[in-house]
């Protein structure tokens, strides 16, 4: 891919483009001087400055970490051309401070969880040499369809950038959306990834199982890193608004290993008094795809036999600057629900930051979310509190990476800065999750999963 993509954009750009071609473009509003050079000038640059400070505060004597990543990229989008257009950009990352988040908890044994991904999970000694090539791509136009080759960022309710750590996740393959009025239609086909917390890129049979992968059913440390055999990631979605309504639905297909279709709907609705009440439904299925990516069950990613079935809920009211709203997910007892962390965070009702439901199954989640503009102009506010019901922790069948059942709190503050420092932002997020039966949970189970304080300042400028 990443061949053939090189070519098609060294052939796009060295086409013997005229002054007349450009001047018939359609998006061209300038008379070209004839040179190429001249032309891709009138292409867009953009800059990104980012610094990320985290830190976890883990109860009584286990390891506490904290660390401080800066980091700058830079991207270039050029003009386009009888609907032709290419992107790419690239991002370096530096290590300015840390504590604790290369070594192992004496008392436990475990490694860093969060502060890890900031940097290269797979080389922790690498501390100034994170760079990597992100977009790459070559696109094209015509009417309301739009194609696009090469290295790119997906938004999906599954698969996504999960952009909550010094880089994002980008994604290599090719896509087709058709952008009417109402409605919207993705195809993609996927076939590598670079990772959050990882500078290399990866082949998706080779995504399986970068991040710590838990226990299969039989309670036995999984073993499908580097075992699984596919072939990519095909997604089909289509998403729908009008009047207040918002439908979407979306199908995973990962050749070979598993199916999960997708399904949700939102609705807003005025009332004369200034209330604006909303409400939704979201639900998903899932199966293997004949062996879940190995004939041996030791090291399939999914057992053939789980069969997963789930559905969240919302209920909640926007007046003047306040929203306030309930949340409900359920996942059933078939199975476990299994989706790649390496490939996004789940985007659900009952979502929180700092932890997601992916490896579980039999498992309840109720939770409340209370956002407000403040009168303070550029300043957003939103907390969260959830209790999070799962099953046993040495109950793997239900229960992948062992997660006690918590309390989760959430509280997050952002201020976008206007005038001569618009395109700054900072964000502060603060995350406390606090187990349901803290007695019974031991060490091991307890350290970077429940009882802790998680901590957050970041600093984004893009201009």
């Amino acid at each position: 891919m990443s061949k053939m993509l090189g070519f098609v954009l060294l052939l796009s750009w060295s086409m013997p483009l005229t002054a007349q071609e450009f001047s018939d473009s359609k998006d061209s509003t300038v008379v070209s001087s004839g040179k190429l050079a001249d032309e891709l000038k009138k292409g867009k640059v953009d800059f990104h400055l980012k610094s990320f400070f985290m830190a976890t505060q883990n109860r009584g004597e286990l390891l506490n970490y904290s660390t401080l990543a800066a980091g700058a990229g830079i991207g270039y989008t050029s003009p386009e051309w009888k609907g032709f257009q290419a992107r790419f950009n690239g991002f370096f990352t530096f290590q300015l401070f840390e504590n604790n988040i290369r070594i192992a908890d004496p008392a436990t044994g475990a490694g860093n969880r969060y502060e890890i991904l900031l940097y290269d999970m797979n080389d922790v000694r690498n501390t100034n040499k994170l760079d990597r090539l992100e977009e790459l791509y070559i696109s094209y136009r015509y009417k309301k369809l739009s194609l696009k080759l090469g290295r790119q960022r997906v938004q999906s309710p599954l698969l996504n950038e999960q952009d909550n750590r010094m880089r994002p996740n980008v994604f290599g393959g090719l896509s087709a959306t058709y952008a009417a009025k109402d409605l919207k239609i993705t195809g993609m086909w996927i076939e590598s990834v670079t990772i959050r917390g990882t500078v290399d890129w990866y082949q998706i049979e080779d995504s399986y199982g970068v991040y710590p992968f838990g226990r299969n059913p039989l309670g036995q440390p999984s073993g499908y890193k580097g075992n699984i055999q596919s072939k990519g990631i095909a997604i089909l979605g289509a998403q729908y608004h009008k009047s207040g309504l918002t439908a979407q639905v979306w199908n995973y297909y990962a050749e070979n290993v598993f199916n999960i279709s997708f399904a949700q709907l939102d609705y807003q609705k005025s009332l004369d008094n200034g209330l604006r009440i909303h409400m939704g439904a979201q639900g998903f299925h899932q199966f293997a795809v004949r062996d879940g990516g190995n004939e041996d069950v030791q090291k399939a990613y999914i057992m053939p036999e789980e069969k997963v079935n789930a559905f969240g809920g919302k209920m909640g009211v926007f007046y003047r600057k306040h929203n306030l709203s309930v949340n409900f997910l359920s996942i059933g007892d078939g199975g476990r629900f299994l989706f790649p962390r390496e490939w996004g965070r789940e985007n659900l009702f009952a979502s929180l930051n700092r932890e997601r439901y992916e490896g579980s199954g039999d498992m309840r989640a109720y939770v409340l979310k209370y956002d407000i503009a403040t009168p303070v102009e550029g300043l957003f506010t939103q907390f969260g509190a959830g209790l999070i019901n799962h099953s046993e922790v040495d109950n793997f069948r239900s229960n992948k990476y062992g997660i006690p059942s918590y309390y989760h709190f959430t509280g997050l503050a952002e201020y976008k800065f206007k005038d001569y420092f618009e395109g700054l932002n900072l964000q502060l997020l603060v995350v406390n999750k606090t187990a349901k039966d803290g007695a019974s949970i031991p060490d091991n189970l307890r350290i970077n999963r429940v009882d802790l304080w998680n901590f957050n300042l970041i600093m984004d400028y893009k201009f």
